[in-house]
């Protein structure tokens, strides 16, 4: 049985190889794009989907995902799905301070953009390394989508840029609220 390369994983270093079909390469070393199976033909390697395949990942990918943990730089995101196709492995994004919005980064406080539990829309800008990539959310577009109250554990729809009301009990939270887009709800 072949081995299966996941999105991010590193193949080898470039060395005299050239990066084919579902790979990438960053700092000389050539990672997979996607899940799949290695194959080196002449000097070209490539990933080819295996059954179970997570989507193809590119930078400028949109990213819907869940936050897990945050940190007072950065906050932690499984991603769910891939350019709206269902990642079917454990795929971690990282989502840096400077990359939350583009004005009053110096200001911004972690707590007040992003939680635990919450669902977000980023773009990914690069990829990291193990497994992780690196995302944005500094678009008008991009930011949390739902939240749950933290007292209340209701749902929470959009107020403002920077606000999300609770439905039940008409209290407000802080968050880096992305802009909905109602045409797409119809």
């Amino acid at each position: 049985m072949q081995k299966v390369y996941f999105p991010g994983e590193l193949i080898r270093h470039k060395n005299e190889l050239q990066s084919g079909i579902g790979t990438y390469v960053k700092d000389d070393k050539i990672y997979a794009s996607m899940q799949g199976s290695l194959t080196i033909n002449e000097q070209l390697i490539s990933i080819f989907p295996s059954h179970q395949q997570d989507p193809e990942l590119k930078i400028g990918s949109i990213i819907i995902g869940q936050v897990n943990s945050i940190r007072e730089d950065r906050v932690f995101v499984r991603i769910l799905k891939i350019n709206g196709v269902k990642v079917n492995n454990y795929i971690e994004g990282v989502l840096r301070k400077q990359n939350i919005r583009l004005h009053e980064i110096d200001l911004l406080e972690m707590n007040k953009c992003y939680l635990p539990g919450d669902i977000i829309k980023a773009r990914m800008i690069s990829y990291g390394d193990s497994l992780k990539l690196y995302l944005s959310t500094a678009e008008d577009e991009l930011g949390v989508l739902f939240a749950k109250h933290q007292e209340t554990q209701k749902l929470m729809i959009p107020l403002s840029w920077d606000e999300m009301l609770c439905v039940e009990s008409g209290l407000k939270e802080k968050r880096k609220v992305a802009k909905p887009n109602f045409n797409q709800l119809v």
